[in-house]
């Protein structure tokens, strides 16, 4: 009962949080029964081409008779699959460099930052790109590009959160007391820096599945006939002024997303930052 009236507060108190924490979970739970909600499979070709939306087709057809409305709730389980390991990816090890640099220093702090830097200094999108170009084309290689851009930024947030948790007195004291600093970092260091580690995994899922989008707009990452939202999005720019319902809807279906996760994100920087707290 405690907990409820505590969840209860705190989506009164964070309603922006709460309307992005609403929205990711209607994304979730559209993925997870994808064959239960979609009214046909996503790559059957079962009505003709271009069709309106209608009761038969809610939100229309494509430009090969396909029903939009099952290939958008199948593409929600592409974003979310991409989103979620590309962060994974990004995190664990961005979080390991940043830890280890932080809390050694010297050479390897200086080394890793510099290269770090180096992956920081390309256009995200761009570096993206070169990287799946080389890789391949492919759904794997793109969540591996997405990755590998996305590490720098959990490696420098985590380095620096690392030098100020060190500057507390409750570090010093178990360095006094023996510890090891294998010790350390697991007890002392680590629980301290998850909170804006949390906010920005959520904020980095959000980019994550925009990389993804414009990845497989590109042709570079979901390949045919897989249903992505940004291969509908690239193939529905050639039927906006005919038929602008293949374009728009994956478009939608792309800010609903992004927008959940960044409220999402907001909300937890609000709940979790100190500074931020509502007394």
């Amino acid at each position: 009962m405690r907990d409820n009236l505590w969840l209860r507060r705190l989506f009164l108190r964070h309603p922006i949080g709460a309307m992005g924490a609403a929205l990711i979970g209607t994304l979730v739970a559209v993925a997870l029964l994808a064959p239960l909600l979609a009214p046909y499979r996503p790559a059957a070709q079962i009505a003709q081409r271009l069709q309106p939306p209608s009761p038969a087709h809610l939100l229309g057809t494509d430009e090969f008779g396909r029903d939009m409305l099952s290939r958008i709730i199948y593409g929600s389980r592409i974003s979310i699959f991409v989103g979620l390991v590309a962060v994974g990816i990004a995190l664990t090890a961005g979080v390991a460099i940043g830890l280890l640099s932080g809390y050694f220093g010297g050479r390897m702090d200086h080394l890793a930052m510099r290269v770090m830097d180096i992956i920081f200094s390309f256009p995200a999108l761009i570096l993206a790109i070169a990287i799946t170009g080389i890789l391949g084309p492919s759904l794997t290689n793109a969540t591996i590009a997405i990755g590998i851009v996305y590490t720098p930024t959990f490696a420098r947030l985590a380095r620096g959160t690392v030098l100020s948790v060190l500057q507390h007195e409750y570090v010093t004291a178990a360095r006094a007391l023996g510890a090891s600093d294998a010790r350390i970092m697991r007890v002392h260091v680590l629980p301290n820096i998850a909170a804006p580690i949390t906010v920005q995994t959520t904020l980095n899922l959000s980019t994550a599945i925009l990389a993804e989008a414009a990845l497989s707009f590109l042709g570079l990452g979901t390949q045919p006939p897989d249903p992505s939202w940004g291969t509908m999005l690239g193939t529905g720019r050639r039927y906006m002024e005919s038929a602008p319902w293949v374009a728009v809807f994956p478009g939608l279906a792309i800010m609903m997303a992004v927008l959940g996760f960044n409220l999402l994100g907001d909300g937890l920087r609000d709940i979790l930052d100190p500074r931020l707290r509502a007394t």
